[in-house]
């Protein structure tokens, strides 16, 4: 198993970073076996849509209890407030599956794409200097753990590694052709890989027969919009916790932190200070 600076080095250099186990085999299985007849029926009635969502899972009946501790793992809220700061707030949760389509699709790249919150592609039409970026922390990233093993049938993950720290742009009708700099990412069922959020990448088409599915945590820093509703029983009961223990990383998760813009002035007055102090004459 890698160390937190290990994959701290794997991220800030690739963009990604996998942990490897992160759900056992028995809860994948667990999860699976929940969900089959519901993404069946929801494939079924839409047949059109290239994929079923179950968005907001911690104010679903039956996920909510099955998947609260997922987000309170103190592995992944480590490795986030590592490559972010102590600003991470949970933008959603939701669980999606994809239907398997024709076997003479295998292989076909779903879409590249950077995602919500990335900066990459804000000036994408004004010149650019040559030459990398410096890396900074992501205003958000995506962590994805998948509930089957990524063979070429059920679809790998596709990443453009260093795409984070590039002006690496893919023309809408190149969007679905495989990359000459792609990577197709090793994974297990169980495991989970955090994205930066300015990472190109895309997924697979499905052509194992069976659904494809995978759980999304995406974070974001503390006060920008979130799609998840924070307002659920099983949330209600997180933070009633949190306020008893004074978990201020468990509260920013949804939001709450009264401290925390005086807090972050501080931080920059100690920043400042020590730039002025080591500034020469």
């Amino acid at each position: 198993m890698k160390s937190l600076q290990e994959q701290i080095t794997s991220y800030e250099r690739d963009g990604y970073a996998i942990f490897r186990g992160y759900l056992a085999r028995d809860v994948v299985e667990n999860l699976r076996a929940m969900q089959d007849p519901e993404f069946e029926r929801r494939h079924g009635e839409h047949p059109e849509r290239h994929r079923a969502t179950i968005s907001n899972i911690l104010g679903h009946e039956t996920l909510a209890p099955v998947l609260a501790d997922y987000i309170l793992n103190p592995v992944l809220l480590d490795f986030a407030e590592s490559v972010m700061g102590p600003y991470v707030q949970l933008d959603s949760l939701g669980l999606f599956g994809y239907p398997s389509v024709g076997n003479e699709k295998t292989g076909k790249v779903d879409g590249w794409h950077r995602d919500a919150f990335h900066l990459t592609e804000q000036w994408s039409g004004y010149p650019r200097q040559p030459g990398p970026r410096p890396y900074t922390p992501p205003m958000a990233g995506n962590c994805l753990t998948y509930l089957q093993d990524m063979t070429v049938e059920s679809g790998p993950l596709r990443v453009i590694p260093g795409s984070h720290l590039d002006y690496t742009f893919i023309a809408e009708d190149a969007r679905h052709d495989p990359h000459p700099g792609e990577k197709l990412v090793d994974l297990r069922a169980g495991d989970m890989v955090f994205t930066h959020c300015d990472l190109l990448h895309s997924g697979t088409l499905n052509t194992s027969g069976a659904i494809r599915y995978f759980i999304s945590a995406y974070f974001s820093r503390i006060g920008l919009p979130h799609r998840d509703t924070f307002e659920t029983p099983t949330i209600d009961r997180i933070v009633d916790d949190a306020r008893r223990r004074n978990d201020r990383r468990v509260l920013r998760l949804f939001g709450i932190d009264e401290g925390f813009h005086l807090r972050q002035q501080a931080a920059w007055r100690m920043m400042t200070d020590d730039d002025r102090r080591e500034l020469k004459e």
